[in-house]
């Protein structure tokens, strides 16, 4: 990896686990805004909470080497329910956010080494 490739892996890795650990924080605080959402789409309000839980442990997770391809799996797995539940409930353009954060969380994946990318292809 060349060095401008390293400095934007971990720019980015920075701002997508930060989006996931302020996105997760505002859930495990019980921001009513992020409750309301979380009403309208008719999901309980301990989904709620276990969501923001698996952000921060994913964000966190992201950072961690051996556990690093685990934490993006199960991002991408709340980002593909945060685009088809946006989509449905809310606007297919405010899903947009969700899409985009699954793309960059792909090129922090893609970036951060052939390994974990072979490992992410074999387990699909």
């Amino acid at each position: 990896m060349t060095k401008t490739q390293k400095g934007f892996y971990y720019a980015l890795l920075v701002i997508v686990s930060a989006v996931f650990a302020f996105s997760g924080f505002s859930k495990v605080t019980g921001n009513p805004m992020v409750a309301a959402g979380f009403a309208v789409a008719h999901l309980p309000i301990w989904f709620m909470y276990f969501i923001g839980v698996a952000e921060i442990a994913g964000a966190i997770g992201l950072w961690i080497r051996p556990l690093a391809k685990w934490a993006a799996g199960g991002l991408f797995i709340i980002l593909a329910g945060a685009v088809v539940t946006t989509a449905i409930y809310v606007s297919v353009s405010l899903a947009l956010f969700p899409l985009i954060t699954a793309v960059a969380l792909g090129i922090v994946v893609w970036l951060g080494g052939k390994r974990g990318v072979k490992v992410l292809v074999q387990a699909a």
